[in-house]
């Protein structure tokens, strides 16, 4: 158990999704450790294009966070202008990790198990000074596992993810460097996860801060922590966000027990086998777009 006084802030990020918002915090309150965590919110400004519903739904979004209660303090952060998502998870994630050398980031359409916390700061202090792990993972697919209840994997996540002030130093947003990755086959085939082509989404201008930082950290030949069992779900493949369309998502049911992080050095090869063949397996047409969503998000 972490110590309370050590805990790492939380920085969740909203615009005009109240009714998802509402959800996160309501599932993110259930966690024992949230009345001795730090909130930060930063609430992006409106787009230009922005309608009066858009704008009804803004405003609406932040009081959500006003009247809220249930945290050892919250911070909103109210933007003016629209920095967009990538900019603002970027931006803000830079903000409060330079205050508090670690942070938990959630967005407005992750809703999380009870266990997410203590997961995330177990996580954060049993891996403080590992040099080669470089975030804290709360999402996993529904993967088959044996009995472990935490893995390494080479991959980054972004949906319910941690990370420390030393490692999001290596966050490299103009991916320096990634001819070298392209033009090497070997390893253009191992930035890739199973059926999925990732290596494409460098060749071109994007917002997907996601890829940024998982190439940051495969150049790095960097590895993170996961559970076996997911502890966030996305309630967001609605049509109503930035990345994720509107169909069934990839996700798994949220685990109904704690899940204890240990001290591991190696990735499990059981556990690895299965978790590519997962994508090798789901080859639709469907499912490759929404994991790419999964990165752009």
């Amino acid at each position: 158990m972490p110590v309370k006084d050590d805990l790492a802030p939380v920085v969740l990020f909203i615009y005009n999704r109240p009714k998802h918002t509402k959800q996160t915090l309501e599932s993110l309150k259930k966690n024992k450790l949230s009345a001795e965590t730090i909130l930060y919110v930063f609430a992006d400004g409106q787009k230009a294009t922005a309608t009066i519903e858009d704008k009804k739904n803004i405003k609406e979004t932040r009081e959500l966070i006003k009247t809220l209660t249930g945290f050892k303090q919250i911070v909103l952060t109210e933007k003016e202008k629209n920095d967009g998502l990538a900019n603002s998870i970027i931006l803000g994630v830079t903000d409060i990790i330079n205050k508090h050398d670690k942070v938990i980031v959630l967005e407005d359409d992750l809703v999380v198990s009870p266990f997410f916390l203590d997961f995330m700061n177990e996580g954060l202090n049993i891996y403080r000074s590992t040099a080669n792990i470089y975030s804290i993972n709360g999402f996993m697919f529904p993967v088959k596992h044996k009995k472990n209840e935490v893995v390494l994997l080479p991959y980054t996540s972004t949906w319910g993810w941690a990370t420390w002030k030393d490692k999001w130093k290596i966050f490299d947003p103009e991916m320096k460097g990634k001819e070298a990755l392209l033009s090497n086959k070997k390893l253009a085939s191992e930035f890739n996860l199973g059926s999925n082509n990732y290596i494409q989404m460098l060749k071109f201008k994007n917002n997907s801060w996601g890829i940024k930082w998982y190439y940051s950290v495969f150049m790095k030949k960097g590895l993170n922590i996961f559970p076996t069992r997911s502890l966030v779900t996305n309630i967001g493949f609605d049509g109503s966000g930035t990345n994720c369309e509107d169909n069934s998502p990839i996700n798994a049911s949220l685990s109904e027990n704690k899940i204890e992080v240990k001290y591991i050095e190696s990735i499990d090869p059981y556990f690895y086998k299965n978790y590519v063949n997962y994508f090798h397996q789901n080859k639709t047409r469907s499912l490759i777009k929404k994991t790419i969503n999964y990165f752009k998000k």
